[in-house]
């Protein structure tokens, strides 16, 4: 070899020009060896990979020659993929299209679903949390129909081949490079114990894996390659022989790796229960790699699936023959998988690596297939799943009473592998697979597989078992249950449902029926192993929530019955196998009624809360339903009595339904509260039982319109709620969506998103139709998926509404549930019935009747109606024969507790009739037996007192014999009689029970038993049947006696109505009954008969005596009512009152909230304090104040001066900040300073624009003694709800309204200061007011008022921030404050008008009120103004110069002021409150006309000015000449004698040199467009000047006949008009009335002035004299219609401040700033960018619209609050987050909301919901 030539001389060259050798070499010889000499040399494995030359070698020689850039480029040329294989991580957003999508896993890249066509379809955006890849052009994954143009097998771009030269240094190059990653993950094997250098592992070859990226980008000509690479298997046997590379001392390194690997991968772990399957293909766990890939894999496994090694490989999937491969080596690796999810520190974020691999390999069905059937995938999973559980079980604790011991084993919920859900990656697998049918199948025909999965289930039966608290509280409360419920459903119920999509068919029932021998056998073997046998009864002291085997036993029988026509007995277990069956199923349903009866409450709130998940939307179908099911089978098959009797043993009612309070029958002792819960809960459980039809054969389409209407009647839903909230079986929720929609628009109608009355929002909601209440509302259905007890409730009160609305409703009761016939179920279920047709359910019914009737407790409703409907459905479903009677022994005689034999037969319809003369209550002491009394019986009681109630009866001991119901029967007293067994010997004085007549005890007890009572039993008399108990309870429900009336004595139609209360159905089963046959008929009718009272003559006197007994009742009860109306409809009119005053607040704008006192009050009246409760006037002793909230605003600062329909989109560009108000104002402040007196630059305009203060207030009083004491009661306290105290912040005492200040009211005897007569003289008016600027009172004459007020005014300075204090660099401290305090007024005055619409008419006009804070808040300031300008006061002067009137004969009133502001070139409406301030705030109306005349008269000449300096030339000469002969008083004399004079100015220099070029103005100016000029420019004064006037005096206000907003405000200001006349319209000039008797020498002083000023410099002279003085409404920015466009816009877009793409990027809807949102890399001064940018564009108020979340923020001052999305979905909901990604629309009504509150300033009140920022946003 030549020196030149070796690989150390080559190093030394440049890398081009080496790979353009080789590149030269190969193509000529084809000879690799040299090549692979020095790649050798580069890829070195004794050194380290992280070598950035090395890297940069590897670059250049796989270009040969050309720039790595260059040759990338080229090859991509050649990319043919059909598929588009984009491989992304987590957080990457991505969309899942279902319409196209054939497996529910698939995904489309942006860039794919952007450019196909999906419009219609079901669709979402996601961000991806495990990873993944682009499905586009996959056709077994999606449909081709939503392919994009790029991708697909017919869309192939480019099947040319890449020449063969170009590839061919990368195809000698891969396998090295490939080899090289492996030598270095190797390493593994001496770092396996040290977490750190593993990372470091990783770590280093970051750079190098990045470089085999970069590759792989390349497309598919390069992917070939790579794949080749990596799965030919002779390339991997060269590239590992050991022996064969001795060069540069490596071999030794070869050697001992490759022996280390061997090691290593020998040693590596794997579950156990692979031994027993060895045999089959893929289980054998012993592995020996064939490829790179192979190998690779191997350490990924051992590497906890690195990121960048996992993409990678990915990358190459859409290689056909590289899938196969991959999925081969991943599917030989599965094992060892399992072992890192459970052993990783990183367990979810190895998990997620997992499913992002599992996810692209098994969601092809052809390729899942192939492992599955190949390599034993299935067999694999279920071992792995199996090895997890039973690693981590503990022994089972679920016993029966026998105390024998217990061998099952059960998983230990509290194990870390079960908390952090390490099954879960596993699971997703096989769920995955399971979707595919030709699996399911699979995994069904393999009965062994069948076998080891249910035998894996059988490690959840049982778990997490709660064994009840009975002695005291649970110390720690169990956290478990977690892991428990979502260990069932994740392993058990998802596949379970997975597997029943696929086993719908006839075809599939040899393999339905498999799985259900299997779980039966499963069954039998867990019974075995906690020893249950048929006659076992649980512990009732211990609960478990999760039989899965139970559970999977129940749906594959409904599945097996409904879908593929298999007899329900056929698959039925025998009768032994069902009692055993139904124990724990029973069980769960009997705690569930003691939970909610408070009996476990000292195991904690976490019981409840596994009682509630229990019956929860995602858990219902696999969990309650199946348990249901399964009870619903066994019912239908047992015996009936015998299924009643144990359902009414384990809910312990039998002590209740006992008449011997020493009878404890049941298990638990329970509370008389208790008891009546559980009966509650029994009836409650029998009627679901024969009710519910979720597996009973009802149609998928039939059971969502069921669920759906059920939770719409609990309330109106959103549509993503309602989705969320429809229960749903796993696997089948693409079939429920189908028919969602079409069902929702059936049963529901939109409702569309609006306002609360506060300004809330609210989303769009579906509303239940009118008819589903009457037709389809089912009680039983709302109380099954009811969560929450208030859920059924307000079910109910929704329907009562309904009803009383639409049904003339209008019965005194509530009304009852409208309880439903069962619909028709499966024929195999129809045994369900004979439970309602067996003699212990009528004794059990009978009992119930008899307790509601004769108890003076009353049962709960409740259990009424569920009795009454329980009565209904067993004369519903009675059997259509008639069975014969046959003779009770006994005859009307029955036993205690012996509920069987109290009837003789099972024919409801005889039972109804057959009278239970007495029970028997065995027992060995009869003091404790529980007679009517003992129940405080109060019907057929006609004794008077206490003895009389205890006297003897004069009866007959002996029992009558059973028979029909006569009269002599009907209304009896029970009488207890003490009976001896037959044969018995009685030695009392009572005889033993026979037919001799006239035999009498002594006494005879009701209660008491006496002495010589030694008889074992004791009878109850009762002499009643079910019929007279219900006609007696009607009577009782009614308040009067034969309330009922049968049909058989009143001719009427029958009660067949579902709608009514409690009289109404019992008076439609009582109909039911007599119309069943004559018997029921003729009993019906006697019992009727035999409750009438008898004796005439004293049933007239007691139904007087009732009836006036009733009316007086009535009359108390009308009073009552009248009362508490009465005081009802005062509350409401209070709170309607004040919710009316609430929104006239908020559309006031400034002052919204609430107004109900007055401002203008007299002394009389005086203020209410909202604290002390007192009505007192404000006095100098005990001044009140005001209420208020001041706050910063920059709202008037983004008022533009053009207004524009559409504002300007947040996308297209910024808003335009130079035109807005704001920035011109501050322009404007600066040109002045530059020239002019600082002082009077302060004095000539206003700042205030931005940053400026406004004031709110709620319209509520209070001391400013009980102020202070409020606040210092704040300051003491811990936690003061979200106020900044010391800031002075709290909450108004009456209508908790956010405040931060008290304005105190000007006492009334400082209204009463002296002012100067009213003077008809212009010149004596102006005198006047001169004067009283200068005497004017300053102090309001009391120091605590004073200190007040000067609070208050620190309270305003403090409000804004100090940049808008001030907007230039002042001299004089007294004229910076003064422009502060006027331009508080300024601003307040401008956003009231800007609240009312920027405009003045009419309506608006009367709308103003002064009862608002402006007037106090005008006190306050005209103090201060007063205080800086007291000597000497600026204002005389400038007064002079105004009004052109001299106050002395020395002054002049034409003086022109050095450095001053022309007065041309002065803000005319600053002036007006300038005055104003100064002047005593007790001047008269007229002085106030005086002063705003004079002032327009200066705004008209200033307006002509502005409309001279837009004339052209020739226009400028025309008017000239025009109005040359004209007086000043007319429009055109004045503008020709102001042309005159600006014409000798410099003003028109540059017009008149550049003539040539068009005036600013084209059009011609007319007379008209003169006057509306004018109009345009005095308006903004005149608002502002009638605002003032309507808060400044009582005005009474003309009427607008004319309609014109300018004449009409005119005439609101007295302006006199000179030409108005009924005939003309009056004019801007019309309103001009000088003062002095010379006006044109006044506005000659005036021009000069202003040109003096503009010949320094004309070009500023005239833009300041043209500043604009119309500005128009604010705007927030355009947003899209379509929320996608701002998201794809915006989500990558880089910030300008940090160069960085933000994590959360928002936008001010303000101006359109983008801004990071949260972050550290923008905040200056530990402000974040957000909170920096809320105070420079909206002096502390800003709003967000968060990018990624759609979510608005408010940001106010230093509170946050996420006020909502003003993008909604088509439902009309937001969808925060993007958790839906369902595309969202724009409302422009929230928008325009938005928009509302921020120019109103409402955020504080309206939004609820605040926090501190500190900064940090």
């Amino acid at each position: 070899m030549a020196t030149s030539d070796t690989p150390n001389a080559l190093l030394k060259r440049s890398k081009r020009s080496v790979a353009t050798h080789f590149r030269g070499e190969f193509s000529r010889h084809h000879n690799s060896q040299k090549l692979n000499e020095f790649l050798d040399t580069i890829l070195d494995p004794t050194e380290k990979l992280d070598d950035s030359d090395k890297v940069e070698w590897c670059r250049c020689l796989i270009a040969g020659g050309s720039t790595f850039e260059e040759f990338s480029k080229t090859v991509r040329q050649f990319d043919n993929a059909v598929t588009c294989g984009l491989v992304w991580t987590s957080n990457f957003v991505a969309y899942r299209c279902r319409t196209c999508g054939i497996s529910p896993c698939m995904s489309l890249c942006s860039e794919c679903f952007q450019a196909g066509n999906h419009e219609g379809h079901d669709f979402n955006m996601f961000k991806s949390h495990a990873g993944g890849a682009c499905d586009c052009g996959d056709v077994n994954v999606m449909n081709a129909d939503g392919f994009c143009p790029r991708h697909g097998p017919g869309r192939r771009t480019n099947t040319v081949n890449p020449p063969p030269d170009l590839l061919s240094i990368a195809e000698i190059m891969l396998p090295k490079l490939m080899m090289r990653l492996v030598y270095h993950l190797r390493c593994y094997i001496n770092n396996s114990s040290n977490q750190r250098a593993t990372f470091l592992t990783m770590y280093e070859c970051e750079k190098f894996v990045g470089f085999l990226h970069s590759l792989a980008d390349m497309g598919a000509a390069m992917r070939s390659v790579i794949a080749k690479a990596l799965t030919n298997t002779e390339v991997y046997e060269n590239l590992t022989k050991v022996g064969t590379k001795d060069e540069g001392g490596r071999s030794h390194y070869y050697t001992e790796s490759q022996k280390c690997y061997q090691t290593i991968l020998t040693l590596s772990m794997y579950p156990q229960g692979f031994e027993r399957f060895q045999n089959k293909p893929g289980l054998n766990q012993k592995i020996v790699h064939q490829s790179l890939l192979e190998e690779l894999v191997f350490w990924i496994v051992k590497y906890d699936f690195p990121t960048n090694i996992n993409t990678l490989l990915l990358k190459m999937l859409p290689e056909d023959d590289y899938k196969i491969a991959f999925a081969k080596a991943y599917v030989q690796h599965y094992s060892r998988t399992a072992l890192v999810l459970c052993t990783t520190r990183e367990r979810v974020i190895v998990a997620n690596r997992v499913v992002h691999i599992s996810v692209q390999l098994f969601s092809n069905e052809s390729l899942a297939f192939k492992m599955a059937d190949e390599y034993n995938l299935l067999y694999t999973i279920v071992i792995c799943l199996t090895h997890m559980l039973e690693n981590h079980t503990i022994p089972s604790t679920l016993e029966d009473a026998t105390g024998e011991p217990n061998f099952h084993q059960v998983v230990d919920c509290s194990n870390e592998i079960m908390k952090d859900h390490c099954y879960w990656s596993i699971v997703t697998d096989f769920i995955n697979l399971l979707s595919h049918r030709r699996i399911t199948l699979k995994f069904l025909e393999d009965e062994e597989l069948v076998t080891l999965w249910v035998e894996m289930l059988s490690y959840l039966q049982g778990m997490n078992l709660n064994q009840r608290e009975v002695n005291q509280h649970v110390e720690f409360e169990p956290d478990t249950y977690y892991a428990a419920f979502s260990a069932e459903l994740e392993i058990s119920a998802l596949p379970m449902w997975s597997i029943l999509q696929h086993c719908k068919t006839p075809e599939t029932s040899s393999l339905t029926l498999r799985m259900i021998a299997a779980c039966q056998t499963a069954l039998q073997d867990w019974f075995d192993a906690i020893n249950i046998t048929e006659n076992s009864k649980p512990n009732p002291n211990q609960l478990t929530f999760h039989l899965p085997l139970h559970r999977y036993l129940a749906t594959f029988m409904m599945q097996a019955v409904q879908y593929q026509g298999i007899e329900l007995t056929a698959i039925l277990p025998d009768e032994d196998m069902l009692k055993k069956i139904l124990v724990h199923v029973l069980q769960t349903q009997v705690c569930m009624s003691q939970i909610f009866a408070g009996m476990w409450v000292r195991n904690g709130i976490q019981i409840r809360g596994q009682a509630m998940t229990y019956v929860q939307c995602h858990f219902c179908y696999s969990m309650s339903d199946a348990d249901l099911h399964l009870t619903q089978v066994c019912a239908s098959k047992l015996d009936p009595d015998y299924f009643v009797r144990t359902v009414l043993e384990r809910f312990n009612v039998l002590d209740w339904l006992s008449f011997s309070s020493t009878t404890n029958v049941n298990n638990i002792k329970l509370t008389a509260d208790q008891q009546v819960s559980m009966v509650e809960g029994v009836l409650a459980y029998f009627t679901a039982l024969l009710s519910i039809r979720t597996y009973l054969g009802i149609s998928e389409q039939a059971l969502i319109r069921e669920e759906m209407v059920a939770l719409l009647c609990m309330s109106d839903q959103q549509h993503s709620q309602l989705l969320d909230l429809m229960p749903e079986k796993s696997g089948n929720s693409s079939r429920n969506k189908e028919l969602f929609e079409p069902t929702l628009k059936q049963i529901a109608d939109f409702k569309a998103p609006n306002f609360e009355a506060g300004g809330g929002m609210q989303q769009g909601t579906y509303v239940p139709k009118g008819f589903l209440w009457e037709t389809e509302y089912d009680p039983v259905k709302v109380v099954q998926r009811a969560v929450y007890k208030k859920d059924v409730q307000s079910a109910l009160d929704r329907y009562t509404q309904h009803i009383k609305k639409n049904c003339n409703y209008k019965e005194k009761g509530s009304p009852w549930p409208p309880y439903r016939m069962p619909a028709d179920i499966h024929h195999s279920y129809k045994g369900l019935f004979k439970i309602l047709n067996c003699k212990t359910m009528h004794a059990f019914l009978y009992i119930v009747l008899y307790k509601a009737v004769k108890c003076d407790t009353n049962l709960p409703d409740s259990i009424l109606y569920h009795c009454i409907h329980l009565l209904s459905m067993a004369f519903h479903f009675a059997p259509r024969k008639s069975t014969v009677r046959k003779t009770r022994v006994g005859a009307g005689t029955v036993s205690d507790c012996q509920l069987k034999d109290w009837f003789s037969n099972s024919d409801i319809r005889h039972n109804v009739c057959d009278v239970i003369d007495e029970v028997i209550i065995h027992t060995d002491n009869t003091g404790d037996i529980e007679t009517e009394e003992s129940c405080t019986m109060n019907v057929d009681m006609d004794s008077n007192s206490l003895v009389e109630m205890f006297d003897l009866a004069t009866s007959n001991i002996v029992v009558e014999s059973a028979g029909p119901m006569t009269s002599a029967k009907v209304g009896q007293k029970p009488i207890i009689t003490m009976i001896s067994k037959p044969g018995s010997v009685s030695n009392s004085s009572f005889t033993s029970t026979s037919h001799s007549s006239g035999a009498k005890p002594k006494y005879e007890s009701h209660t008491v038993p006496t002495e010589q009572s030694h008889a074992p039993s004791v009878a109850f008399k009762m002499e009643e049947s079910m019929i007279s108990l219900l006609i007696k309870l009607h009577s009782k429900l009614a308040g009067k006696q034969n309330s009922y009336i049968p049909i058989t004595v009143k001719k009427r139609e029958p009660v067949t109505s579902c709608i009514g209360d409690g009289l109404h159905f019992i008076s439609r089963l009582l109909d039911s009954i007599a119309n069943t046959n004559s018997e029921c008929a003729a009993v019906v009718k006697q019992v009727y008969t035999a409750c009438k009272p008898k004796d005439t003559k004293d049933n007239q006197s007691q139904g007087k005596n009732d009836e006036s007994e009733a009316k007086s009742r009535e009359t108390r009860r009308r009073k009552a009512a009248a009362r508490q109306e009465k005081l009802m409809a005062e509350f409401a009119s209070k709170q309607k009152a004040f919710m009316e005053q609430a929104m006239e607040g908020e559309d006031d704008g400034v002052d919204d909230g609430v107004k109900d006192e007055g401002m203008d009050v007299t002394a009389d009246e005086g203020y209410d304090c909202v604290i002390c409760s007192q009505c007192t006037a404000s006095t100098a002793e005990r001044p009140v104040g005001l209420v208020v909230f001041f706050q910063a605003s920059s709202v008037l600062g983004h008022c533009p001066k053009v207004e524009v329909e559409t504002p300007v989109s947040i996308i297209e560009k910024r808003y335009p900040r130079l035109s807005n108000r704001a920035m011109v104002q501050r322009r404007r402040l600066d040109e002045l300073c530059k020239d002019l007196n600082e002082a009077s630059c302060q004095m000539s305009v206003n700042i205030g624009w931005e940053g400026g203060v406004i004031v709110q207030t709620c319209g509520h009083f209070l001391h400013l003694d009980c102020h202070s004491s409020y606040i210092k009661s704040l300051k003491s306290q811990e936690n003061t709800d979200n106020l900044a105290v010391k800031k002075g912040e709290y909450w108004c005492p009456l209508c908790r309204q956010l405040s931060n200040s008290v304005i105190p009211m000007v006492p009334e005897e400082n209204k009463h200061v002296l002012v100067k007569p009213i003077s008809h003289d212009p010149k004596q008016m102006m005198a006047d007011l001169a004067e009283m600027m200068v005497t004017r009172p300053i102090t309001p004459g009391s120091e605590g008022l004073t200190r007040a007020m000067g609070s208050v005014m620190e309270d305003l300075l403090h409000t804004t921030y100090p940049r808008f204090r001030s907007l230039s660099s002042m001299t004089g401290a007294d004229s910076v404050y003064l422009l502060f305090v006027c331009s508080v007024a300024r601003s307040n005055l401008e956003l009231q008008l800007l609240g009312l619409g920027g405009q003045l008419n009419q309506q608006q006009v009367q709308n103003i009120s002064n009862k608002n804070s402006f007037l106090p808040l005008l006190h306050v300031l005209s103090l201060h103004s007063k205080l800086i300008t007291l000597a000497p006061t600026p204002y005389t002067d400038l007064w002079t110069h105004i009004t052109g009137i001299n106050l002395t004969e020395e002054s002049s009133s034409i003086t022109l002021y050095q450095k001053d502001v022309p007065l041309l070139l002065k803000d005319i409406t600053s002036l007006l409150i300038q005055f104003i301030l100064t002047l005593p705030f007790t001047i008269k109306e007229e002085h106030y006309t005086f002063v705003v005349q004079m002032l327009y008269n200066a705004l008209y000449v200033q307006a002509l000015t502005v409309i001279i300096c837009k004339f052209g030339v020739e226009e400028r000469e025309a008017w000239r000449k025009k109005g040359r002969h004209a007086t000043v008083e007319t429009l055109e004399g004045m503008l020709s004698h102001l042309i005159t004079r600006l014409n000798c100015s410099r003003l028109f220099e540059q017009e008149e040199m550049d003539h040539s070029f068009p005036a600013i103005c084209q059009s011609v100016w007319s007379p008209q467009s003169v006057a509306m000029s004018l109009q345009e420019h005095i308006l903004p004064f005149i608002r502002i000047a009638v605002l003032l006037k309507l808060h400044l005096f009582k005005t009474t206000l003309p009427e607008n006949q004319k309609g014109s907003e300018y004449l009409y405000l005119c005439k609101i200001l007295n302006l006199s008009s000179k030409e108005a006349s009924p005939q003309t319209e009056a004019t801007s000039s019309s309103f001009v009335k000088w003062a002095t008797t010379e006006p044109l020498q006044l506005t000659r002083a005036w021009c000069v002035d202003f040109m003096n000023y503009a010949n320094l410099n004309p070009d500023r002279g005239r833009s300041l004299l043209m500043v604009n003085q119309t500005w128009y409404r604010p705007r927030l920015m355009s947003l899209p219609t379509q929320y996608y466009k701002i998201f794809q816009h915006y989500r990558n877009q880089t910030c300008s401040t940090c160069t960085g793409t933000p994590k959360d990027p928002s936008i001010c809807l303000v101006c359109g700033e983008f801004l990071c949102f949260r972050e550290q890399c923008c905040k200056q001064n530990s402000v974040f960018e957000c909170v920096q940018h809320s105070i420079s564009c909206g002096a502390g108020t800003g709003m967000f619209l968060l990018v990624n979340s759609s979510i608005i923020v408010v940001i106010r001052g230093a509170r946050a609050t996420l006020w909502g999305s003003v993008y909604l979905d088509e439902h009309g909901e937001e969808d925060r987050e993007l958790k839906r990604g369902k595309p969202l629309y724009l409302s422009k009504e929230r928008y325009n909301l938005l928009e509302q509150q921020w120019i109103n300033h409402n955020f504080d009140h309206v939004c609820k919901k605040w926090i501190w920022h500190k900064d940090r946003l």
